[in-house]
């Protein structure tokens, strides 16, 4: 019978009781709050970079497409060709 107390010991002793494994738990879910709200920031940072980012690339792109439309022999106003023509 005393074999039985020496190894629910042992069990009990490498096992954390209830209460160590609700503080483990607790701190565990601190931290993976704090990892979150970290993430949200950063895709709230990447997400405004972003926008900018795509906003500067459809502005080149409107800009592009003047620029193809009207080629600068067009916009200097139809000069007439050099002399040695």
């Amino acid at each position: 019978m005393s074999n039985s107390f020496s190894s629910n010991d042992n069990t009990s002793a490498s096992q954390p009781d209830a209460s160590e494994q609700v503080i483990e738990l607790q701190t565990r879910l601190v931290y993976m709050e704090e990892t979150v709200e970290e993430l949200n920031q950063q895709i709230a940072h990447l997400s405004a970079e972003f926008m900018l980012a795509k906003q500067a690339m459809q502005l080149m792109n409107k800009r592009v497409e003047q620029l193809m439309s009207n080629p600068i022999s067009e916009q200097k106003g139809q000069e007439p060709p050099p002399p040695h023509y």
